[in-house]
């Protein structure tokens, strides 16, 4: 027997999925890195150095800093407007059974198996179900009821997914 909930997005919500995406795509090692790189070429400005490679460090922390970015600003435009495309009461409807997840909103609807899951990103607010490493849905966890999210959950692991609580 299918289970079924109705899930309810707003600005905030898809704000805190983008950001909880970001933060554990790009990482905190990532940011390390670059501010450990900056740090580097801030040294050798101090000291004088006009090498060439310090113009490939600056150039790659500029680079570095801008990919992060623009891996924040796509998927928050993209999610953006999914949003605005629900209209004024921004929902959708959630259907699993044991061969499959279908999510519905307005007119456009999605049926997949649960082998397109590829993992389960899972944070306090949302769960992201990820398709691939820069594609994935957003779920409401106040929307999922105790038992859906135990369908979800058995489902993706036995089609061979991942579950990634928070850390």
């Amino acid at each position: 027997m299918p289970l079924e909930t109705t899930l309810h997005y707003s600005p905030d919500l898809v704000r805190h999925a983008v950001l909880c995406f970001w933060r554990r795509s790009v990482g905190l090692r990532t940011l390390l890195v670059i501010g450990a790189m900056a740090a580097w070429l801030g040294t050798l400005v101090v000291r004088g150095d006009r090498s060439w490679q310090m113009g490939a460090l600056g150039a790659s922390v500029a680079i570095c800093a801008l990919v992060a970015a623009m891996v924040y600003v796509a998927h928050y435009r993209n999610a953006m407007t999914r949003l605005r495309d629900m209209g004024a009461t921004p929902h959708a409807t959630l259907r699993a059974d044991g061969d499959s997840l279908t999510l519905q909103a307005g007119a456009s609807m999605a049926t997949l198996p649960w082998s397109s899951i590829q993992e389960i990103w899972q944070f306090e607010r949302v769960w992201l179900l990820l398709f691939s490493r820069a594609q994935f849905s957003t779920l409401p966890v106040a929307d999922l009821p105790a038992d859906l999210r135990d369908l979800i959950e058995t489902s993706v692991r036995g089609a061979g997914g991942k579950i990634k609580p928070a850390r």
